[in-house]
Parts: structure tokens; sequence; C-alpha cells
């Protein structure tokens, strides 16, 4: 018997003791007998408080506790035992391990949370059935699971075996009372479940458990309990239809479904997968089980999978969103979305991976992007007379001040004034000769390590004076960091250009908003993202976001506002964004805009953060 038994005199003394309490306290029977009960089992010269056996000593009916031994959990029952006066004479107290029932409960509540507190064990009633004389006892708890009164039979009365059998099914009656003639010849244990009913016709289910006492080579004794397992019973019912809806609402899912344990580095082989996966990918079930995530990802993707910056997002967000590229059976490669999400089965860390085949989405891409070259070449149409058209004007200007210059000398006269204007013209010209290379991303000169928060805090007192008053300016910087490798003079630029950009959009009076922040590359947003083209080449990114809350820019432009000459604003205008794009290309950066009409825009400019910071 692997529970702990002791009989206990009336003085509370042990008199007797099994083999199981001398494994359980790590003493001898002849340290145990003769000792009080809580010397034992709790060390202490007296019972704690709730000692069941002084409560059934109070109480004269089984009274129980759970306690705590060696990091287990266990079960203390006390039954008295009563004499023919009916008073209790002796009393047995059984200690149970319920280490494993408690571990099942804990998970039952945690999976279904259907319970709103952990179930406790279900009472025991204990029984002992002497071979030689044909005698049975009960304890009074299992008269109780019965629904009996401990009165109502004769102690020792084997009319107990054929009471406690009507409570069983008739189709069940032979099966227990076969197991239980085993016991008796054989001295074969078991361990059974059925469906119960007590006298009452209150339906339950019972676990009941024998096992022999030898005495040489015969079955002395059986004992045995019968345990109430009717609420685990419910439970794990409950559970195997949840657990079937949960397998029916995986596999309508119209992605694929991959989950495996975390790993600190490679890849676990998969533990599930749903039917979609099995489809997509071509494989059978049983195949995917014997698989891993560099079996399906293509070569130059694997390592991607396994940055640490992606470990270290998903274990401290639990939750990663990003694009690579997948392979099926066949050899195929497609592109796909992959959603990890960290959620823990028996406590340990597990990836559920939702991955969606993005091949149409792509193909969308494409086309987008043709057509974006399309409206390319508009522009640089527009852009090329814009250009001749500025370069004319400059020209005639210039021709017409020397040819002046000329007819003034042959009059010996001064030509310094016509000659100061052509020079005047000459630099204007110039200076859309720059802004264009700027906005070609051709002026890569003059890069450094440098503070971007410093950068920026140095022209907000320019910017402000530089405002009309009614326009507030308010930026949140932090006072170091983050570091970027750029120009300095192309990014405060960037920044005025913005700023006076945002301005613009109110009428009468408004706000601009400034930030700063470090993102993940899998983060910057991609519609409406600037250079078309761009692919990001590092992890981690600074964010630095101008908003406004001013007229905004109707759809249909925002994928013009980049273009030389392009404007809605007054005449004249038409390079402030342009030069913006190209110090954005000439800093390896990405600029998106968000922007609704009349309710304002967001431009958000993305540049790697530095490898190497300058102290």
């Amino acid at each position: 018997m692997k529970s702990a038994v002791w009989i206990i005199d009336k003085d509370h003394c042990i008199l007797k003791s099994n083999n199981a309490a001398e494994r359980l306290f790590n003493r001898s029977n002849l340290e145990i007998i003769g000792k009080k009960c809580w010397q034992i089992v709790h060390g202490a010269d007296q019972p704690v408080k709730e000692c069941p056996l002084i409560k059934a000593r109070q109480t004269l009916q089984q009274e129980s506790i759970e306690i705590q031994i060696n990091e287990r959990w266990f079960e203390v029952i006390v039954d008295p035992i009563f004499d023919s006066t009916a008073k209790p004479s002796t009393f047995i107290h059984i200690i149970t391990d319920i280490t494993e029932s408690k571990r099942t409960s804990d998970k039952l509540e945690r999976s279904q949370k259907l319970l709103d507190n952990a179930q406790r064990l279900a009472k025991t009633g204990g029984w002992e059935w002497n071979v030689e004389d044909q005698k049975m006892y009960w304890t009074k708890e299992l008269y109780r699971l019965h629904g009996f009164e401990p009165t109502q039979y004769e102690s020792g009365s084997s009319e107990h075996i054929n009471a406690s059998l009507e409570c069983y099914n008739p189709e069940d009656r032979p099966k227990i009372l076969s197991a239980f003639h085993q016991c008796e010849k054989k001295g074969i244990g078991y361990d059974l479940e059925f469906e119960f009913q007590k006298s009452s016709g209150e339906k339950k289910w019972i676990k009941t458990v024998a096992e022999p006492i030898w005495k040489g080579d015969k079955v002395e004794k059986i004992v045995g309990n019968v345990m109430d397992i009717t609420e685990s019973k419910s439970a794990k019912d409950k559970l195997v239809v949840q657990s079937k809806r949960i397998k029916t609402f995986f596999n309508s899912i119209n992605d694929a479904i991959f989950i495996h344990p975390v790993k600190q580095e490679g890849f676990a082989p998969f533990v599930e997968v749903n039917d979609i996966a099995c489809k997509r990918y071509g494989y059978t079930y049983d195949e995917l089980m014997n698989l891993s995530v560099p079996d399906i990802t293509v070569k130059p993707d694997v390592n991607g999978h396994a940055k640490p910056d992606y470990r270290n997002k998903l274990r401290k967000e639990g939750h990663l969103v990003f694009e690579t590229f997948h392979i099926k059976k066949s050899g195929e490669t497609f592109p796909v979305e992959v959603n990890s999400n960290i959620f823990y089965k028996n406590g340990k860390p597990h990836i559920l991976a939702v991955v969606r085949d993005i091949t149409d989405r792509k193909n969308m891409e494409e086309l987008q992007i043709q057509n974006w070259h399309l409206k390319k070449q508009e522009s640089l149409s527009r852009m090329a007379a814009a250009i001749a058209h500025h370069f004319n004007n400059y020209l005639m200007g210039i021709m017409g001040n020397l040819e002046l210059s000329l007819k003034l000398i042959e009059l010996e006269k001064s030509p310094r004034d016509n000659l100061m204007k052509a020079i005047r013209l000459a630099q204007k010209a110039s200076k859309v000769n720059g802004l264009m290379l700027t906005y070609l991303g051709k002026n890569n000169s003059g890069k450094m390590n440098m503070d971007i928060g410093k950068v920026c805090n140095m022209i907000m007192p320019l910017l402000r004076a530089s405002l009309s008053s009614n326009i507030v300016l308010e930026a949140n910087f932090p006072a170091h960091g983050p570091m970027i490798y750029g120009n300095v003079n192309q990014i405060q630029q960037l920044v005025i250009n913005l700023v006076s950009n945002a301005a613009e959009s109110y009428q009468k009076e408004g706000t601009v908003y400034l930030s700063l922040k470090t993102v993940l590359a899998n983060e910057i947003p991609q519609k409406y993202s600037f250079p078309v083209d761009w692919i990001p080449d590092c992890n981690e990114y600074v964010c630095l976001q101008i908003e406004d809350f001013g007229c905004g820019i109707e759809e249909q432009n925002l994928e013009k506002i980049f273009d030389p000459f392009f404007s809605t604003k007054a005449a004249g205008r038409g390079l402030d964004l342009p030069v913006v794009m190209g110090i954005v290309k000439a800093n390896n950066g990405v600029i998106t805009v968000n922007s609704k009409y009349g309710q304002g825009s967001t431009f958000r400019f993305f540049v790697p953060v530095a490898v190497k910071q300058n102290s």
C-alpha cells in the first residue's frame, strides 16, 4: 500500500505503523510506535491547528487535512474506530500522496478556465477485507460515499460487499467482483473507475483501488479505498470536448500553423501543425513532425529566423511579425508573412507561428511599383521642363547683363552693377543645380557619427524664431542619443524643411510636434514609403517624426509630393520636399507619409542606428 497507515490509541499514541510510514518519515517503526502522531508528522510537541485527529475525537467522524511534506502534498485522513459502546477506542490515520492529483487539478483549472477554484481532492473511504475471517470493515467516509448509515450493517459483515455491488451499474458488477476475487485469490491488485449510484439515487464516478497484504505465501487481507472522482471526470470530459473544438478551429484557419518549443540556439522539431500546413507545403503530418524551421525556409533566410534581435524581441514582447521565403517539398519557394507568438505548454515556452502565403500581395506590390515608374516618367518630364524654364530665365538675365556691361565698357562707363546682377543670377542657377544634386542623393560628403537628438535640439531656437507667432513647436527629443552616421547640415536642413512644410499646412494657428525613438526594421510602414525601392540593410533604425494637424494632403498627391517642382502651394515653391528626399537617400534612410486631407500629416524619417558611437 502506498499510503502511510497508523493505528492510534485514544491518548494519541501510535500503536501500529506500516512500511510506507517508515519510507515517508525516514524513521523505523521502533522510532514511530509510542510517539504522538504530531511529533512524527510535524516535529511538534503540541497538535497543530485543525489537527484531524483532535477533530475526529471531538466530532466522532472522519476528519482530514492537506499538508506538505518534503515538497510533496499529502491528504491526512483520520477515522475513529468505535468499540461496542459506540465510543472511539482507536483511530485509523491514513496519509495519501495527492501530489499528482493536485497537479492535474491545477492543470485543468488553467486550461479549462471553467472552474473558479482549484479542485479539492475527492474524499476517500477506506475498507479492509479479512480473507480468513471473511469480514469486511469500512471507514465512516466509505459509508457516506455509498449513502449508508454506519449502523445500517453489522461491523465486519460480508453484507457490505453485496450492498456495495448494488451501487454499480449491472454490466459493471461482474468486472468489480472479478477484480476483487483475483486480488483475494491471486494477490493481483486493481485500480478501476466506474459510474456509481448512491443509495439516494445520486450518480457519481468513483475510483476504486485495492492491494493485497500477504502473510507468507497467502493473501491475509485486502485493503482498499474508494474515491469520488465525479468533478475531475466531468472536467476531463469537458477538456476533451474543448480540445476537439480547438482542433476543429485549428484546422479551419486558412493560414499554415506551426508549433515548436523554444530553444536557446537553433530550432526544435515541430510538435503540431494544422491541415493547411500539410496541404500547402506538400508534406504529410508525420513528415512535418520530423522537420523544423530550417527545413521549410530558403537557406539565405534561415539565419534571419535566428537573429538575436528577433529572438530577444520575441522573448521580451511575446510577439513578432516578419517576412521571409519558405520552400515546399517540391522545391518551390514562395514569400510568407510569419506571425510568431510565445505561449506556455506544461510550463515550457513554445512558439505558435501563423504563416501566411503573401504571393498575391507581393504580385500586387510589383504592379504598384510598375505603376509608380510610369508616374515617375511623368514626373521627370515635368522636372525637365521646369529646370529648362529656370535655367533659361537665369541665362537670359545673365546674357542681358553681360551685353549691357560690354556696351557700358565701350562708353567708358562702369559695368559693375550689371556684372553683379549676372553673378547673382549665376549663383541662383548654381543653387538650383545644388538642390537637384541633393534630390538625387549625390551630396554624400561630410558624414560622421553624430547624436541626432543633440543635432535636432541645436536648431530648435532658430526654428522657433523663423516660424510665425501663431505656430507652436513642441519637441520631445532625448538629451543624448540615439547615434546615427550622417551629415549634420543635411539632417538639420531636413528638419527645417519638414517643419516649414508642417507650419504652412495651418491656415491660422497650430502646433507642430517633433519626436525621436528607435524601432526595428520590420516596424517601418511599407505604405507610402519613399524611395519605393528602399530595402532595409540593418535591424535597428532611428525614427524622427514631424506631425501636424493642418490641411493634410489629398491621397492622389501623396506619391507626387517628393517630385521636384511639384507643389500645391504658392508659385516658386517645389524643392523643399524633393531636397528632403535627397537627404533621405544620401543617408541610407527612408521616409513615410501618413496623411488625411483636412486632418493633418505625419512624416517619419527612418535612418540606421550607428554601429559604433562617438564618445
